[in-house]
């Protein structure tokens, strides 16, 4: 009697937790006694590309000496996948190289299977300092999944730049001379020693030392200043000149040093003292073409502002003239056939009377274009005249004269 059973699984699972499993089945039958048989099964547990690579830390920061060989192993970059043969094969894949401070091509390269990161070329601190690496791992499963991973890399700083001599002692090979008075007291300034370096940091830290000769008791050199002065006064017993060789050393491991000679000539009177002029290279001033447009545009503005001003000056005086006009004294013109005429500025009025009778009428005609208001003329017997009140804006006014 044949009997057919299935067999099914009873939860997940992963290739991860178990790539194999052993399932052992017994048959037995309900005779009596009972038989039975027992078989062991293996179930083989197949891969599925579920897990993509992956890196300790998405961003690693790594230190790179300068100057270092072309070829160096930078750093090794490794990521993990959990599935298993081909699905765990990993293979990376440089994406590209980010700089903040200066454009760079190809610095560095990537090793496809073992994931170190070569230099292709000597770093400078100098040119660059740091630069930003973006690696992708990459499995060979079907789909490929795939993850990244930032390497920032920063270059140390060597010290292999050595003191550079600053003007006006930078000549090499040259010998300066400086001129101090036989009177000076001890402290005069006798020069300055400037240098610079182009290392950062402690590198880049100078002193400055008096090498020759060698326990001057004559001269001191400032050790961070560079300032050469006199230690006391002169005597009969110094000479005359005085040859020192100044030494800049640098603070790096090994230190790196400059030297600049200087003489110094003593002179008996101040008024040999000449300052010695070196010729240091100097910029040309040249007049360009953008200098010319300011100048024009510097002009023209001053032109428009002068006669913006005297515009405005004038607009000024001519007005307080108006004003002044408006409050001239009045005239009166008398005319043959007896009548009066009594102008104030634009303002005229016309006075008719009759001259037979002891009362007479007088009539003011306003102009024909009256102002907003006008003056009554009384005439009291003789010839005084008095402004009284102000006459309303009306063609016509009426009034007695005694």
């Amino acid at each position: 009697m044949n009997i057919s059973h299935w067999m099914y699984r009873a939860g997940t699972t992963r290739v991860e937790d178990a790539s194999e499993y052993s399932v052992t089945i017994i048959a037995c039958d309900e005779g009596n006694p009972p038989l039975s048989s027992t078989s062991v099964i293996a179930v083989h547990v197949s891969d599925v590309n579920d897990n993509a690579p992956r890196f300790p830390d998405p961003v690693i920061s790594v230190y790179v000496k300068e100057n270092s060989p072309v070829g160096d192993t930078i750093y090794t970059i490794s990521a993990v996948d959990p599935d298993t043969d081909d699905n765990a094969k990993v293979s990376y894949t440089l994406l590209g190289i980010v700089s903040k401070s200066t454009p760079i091509l190809s610095i560095v390269d990537v090793n496809l299977v073992t994931g170190d990161i070569v230099s292709l070329k000597s770093f400078n601190f100098e040119e660059i300092k740091t630069f930003q690496i973006k690696v992708k791992a990459t499995d060979d499963g079907v789909p490929p999944l795939s993850s990244n991973v930032t390497v920032n890399v920063f270059i140390l700083d060597e010290n292999d730049n050595s003191p550079g001599i600053l003007a006006p002692y930078s000549e090499h090979g040259s010998v300066n001379s400086e001129n101090i008075p036989y009177s000076a007291e001890a402290g005069y300034f006798v020069a300055k020693i400037r240098a610079v370096d182009a290392d950062s940091g402690y590198n880049a830290l100078l002193s400055y030392h008096i090498s020759e000769p060698k326990g001057t008791n004559l001269f001191r050199i400032g050790t961070s200043t560079g300032e050469i002065r006199t230690k006391r006064r002169m005597s009969d017993n110094d000479l005359k000149t005085h040859p020192l060789v100044v030494l800049v050393c640098d603070n790096g491991e090994p230190s790196l040093t400059a030297t600049v000679s200087i003489d110094v000539v003593v002179v008996e009177n101040t008024g040999d003292l000449q300052t010695q002029f070196r010729h240091v290279p100097l910029k040309e001033d040249s007049f360009s073409a953008l200098n010319l447009y300011l100048l024009v545009a510097i002009a023209s503005v001053s032109v428009i502002f002068l006669l913006s001003l005297i515009s405005l000056i004038a607009v000024k005086c001519h007005r307080t003239d108006n004003s002044f006009s408006r409050y001239s004294a009045p005239m009166i013109t008398t005319h043959p056939d007896g009548s009066w005429s009594y102008s104030k500025s634009t303002q005229q009025y016309d006075v008719c009377f009759s001259s037979d009778t002891l009362k007479s009428d007088v009539v003011v005609f306003p102009p024909q274009f009256p102002p907003v208001d006008g003056e009554l003329i009384s005439i009291n017997g003789g010839d005084t005249l008095s402004r009284t009140q102000t006459l309303p804006n009306k063609d016509k006014v009426r009034f007695d004269m005694l």
